[in-house]
């Protein structure tokens, strides 16, 4: 049977009942419930857990939860309106199809980043650590960071887009947005991770040699105690660095076609 879903120049999708629509439907239905249900696990854990609801890791922990949960809920949206109801006509509707995304993508990247801050603190700064970053101090900086990813996913809804009247994102997306976006929430908190990480672990492995060397000398249970701990950390930061590598790969494919579309000098004379 010959598959005829084509989404036309107004961002319908037509031959919605086609064997392809399915398959896209069934697959990204199956994404979107593990990602809401998996973020859902992660939340009600720290909820219900006092110590978790206290823990500085957890607390950022949940502010990447509740972003993966809200682009979750987003591509609900989406498929819901591409699908199901076709493209919203609407000025706000068309736009919250991609401002959901906006707003999940800057509170991920930069509630990773608040998490590889912590490790730093934790690791550098491990004698003053507690009074540096409290719980208060550590929820105060994830509702800055919301704050932050709502204006900024706003300013959307304020003037700053190209929708013309077609609902697909590189004609709805002004691209000088999509340029700010890839680079200030994701390419920016990528590159600091990335130099935070390097020194982290160049200070705990120093740190792990130098304890394991007056351990040697000394035979001190609290040398070897505080040696433990480091490599603690240490293991702790390379987890998190493969979580930032998949974050970092997860979202490239679209952070990449921003810039592509953003540079590409054509796009205004595309046909209609």
């Amino acid at each position: 049977m010959r598959d005829e879903t084509v989404i036309n120049s107004t961002g319908r999708v037509d031959g919605s009942g086609s064997v392809f629509t399915t398959a896209v439907l069934a697959v990204n239905a199956l994404v979107v419930l593990l990602i809401i249900s998996s973020n859902s696990l992660v939340l009600a854990a720290i909820r219900l857990d006092s110590c978790l609801r206290e823990d500085i890791r957890y607390i950022f922990i949940g502010g990447l939860a509740i972003a993966d949960l809200l682009f979750g809920l987003s591509m609900t949206y989406n498929f819901i309106t591409v699908f199901a109801l076709y493209w919203v006509d609407s000025y706000y509707g068309c736009l919250t199809a991609y401002v959901m995304p906006v707003i999940s993508l800057t509170a991920s990247s930069f509630s990773v980043f608040l998490i590889t801050v912590d490790q730093y603190v934790s690791v550098v700064y491990a004698l003053r650590y507690r009074n540096v970053m409290t719980a208060t101090t550590a929820k105060r900086l994830l509702r800055a960071v919301w704050c932050g990813s709502v204006f900024f996913g706003c300013t959307v809804y304020m003037g700053w887009n190209t929708y013309d009247g077609r609902c697909l994102m590189l004609d709805a997306m002004s691209p000088s947005f999509l340029l700010t976006m890839g680079t200030m929430a994701y390419m920016l908190p990528i590159l600091c991770m990335i130099v935070l990480y390097t020194r982290i672990l160049t200070i705990a492995r120093y740190h792990v040699r130098q304890i394991a060397l007056q351990e040697q000398i000394n035979q001190d249970p609290l040398l070897r105690e505080r040696g433990v701990k480091l490599q603690r950390e240490v293991k702790m930061a390379v987890t998190v660095m493969i979580v930032l590598g998949v974050f970092t790969f997860s979202w490239l494919p679209l952070v990449t076609v921003q810039f592509i579309d953003a540079f590409n000098p054509g796009k205004n004379a595309r046909c209609n």
